[in-house]
């Protein structure tokens, strides 16, 4: 049987500050608190936001020297202890850095090979490489809803359709403007693109503060169930964590066939 790859999610947004770097954290959080393996990538080496927002300092080894080669992919991975995230930090470069082709290919041809579910892969604003497009399952691209920003984001929607790449749309910090698009507004700029809706939340402004992703400080926040539903999009797609089923055949295993029978006839009628 072949090996399962892992489901790759780019996270964009065609211009700075819509919160891109904050979903790509909280997604991953979000899926890590459901048992899913997961590995965040920083490939923005303008700015390394994804070390800024976590507070990491002097990570050495990241990105750019896995991408040019300079390094393993697997001696560029590090953990976040504090929840079990694993992560390749974008380190900034002092010169322009384009990644060439073949080494793109031979950094991502690695990546389906690791023991992950999920790799979420953080950008720099703008069009991401065509060449990265045949190994992405999903892109989600991050918008806030005022006009300006969502109608630069039609953009990358049209890119990622003339690659043949599945996309959806965050609307990040819904409600903090009067003057934002409304559901009509939003579905006359993206047409039938599936899309979620992240509302603004104080969390998330005490989450930076703290260099601390906002789910793990308010599981129940407006922002973090938001975040939930955005996960249970790609969830539904992946199954449940291999480590999940596995556990549940042990479980079956040691029960046996009276014990299972109790078990399925003790579950409350749906």
């Amino acid at each position: 049987m072949e090996d399962k790859k892992p489901f790759f999610i780019l996270i964009a947004s065609q211009k700075g500050g819509v919160g891109k770097t904050t979903i790509a954290i909280n997604l991953a959080v979000s899926l890590i608190y459901q048992d899913y393996k997961v590995l965040l990538i920083d490939s923005d080496i303008d700015t390394a936001s994804l070390a800024n927002y976590l507070g990491i300092k002097g990570s050495g080894k990241g990105y750019k020297e896995a991408m040019t080669g300079e390094a393993e992919v697997g001696d560029v991975i590090f953990a976040y202890e504090s929840a079990n995230l694993h992560l390749i930090v974008g380190n900034t470069a002092d010169n322009a850095f384009t990644p060439q082709t073949e080494k793109l290919n031979r950094f991502y041809t690695q990546l389906q090979k690791m023991d992950y579910d999920f790799v979420i892969i953080d950008t720099p604003p703008g069009y991401f490489n065509e060449y990265m497009a045949k190994y992405l399952n999903e892109v989600i691209i991050v918008t806030t809803p005022d006009e300006a920003s969502a109608s630069s984001s039609s953009k990358l929607s049209a890119y990622c359709a003339k690659f043949k790449v599945e996309h959806r749309m965050v609307i990040n910090r819904a409600g903090y403007s009067k003057f934002e698009l409304d559901k009509e507004g939003v579905e006359r700029l993206f047409g039938d693109v599936a899309y979620a809706i992240i509302p603004e939340d104080r969390t998330v402004q005490e989450a930076v503060a703290k260099h601390k992703p906002a789910y793990m400080i308010d599981e129940g926040s407006p922002f973090s169930l938001a975040i939930n539903e955005l996960s249970r999009a790609f969830t539904l797609k992946v199954g449940q964590p291999v480590e999940t089923k596995q556990m549940q055949r042990e479980e079956d295993r040691k029960l046996g066939l009276f014990g299972r029978l109790t078990k399925w006839s003790s579950k409350p009628p749906e």
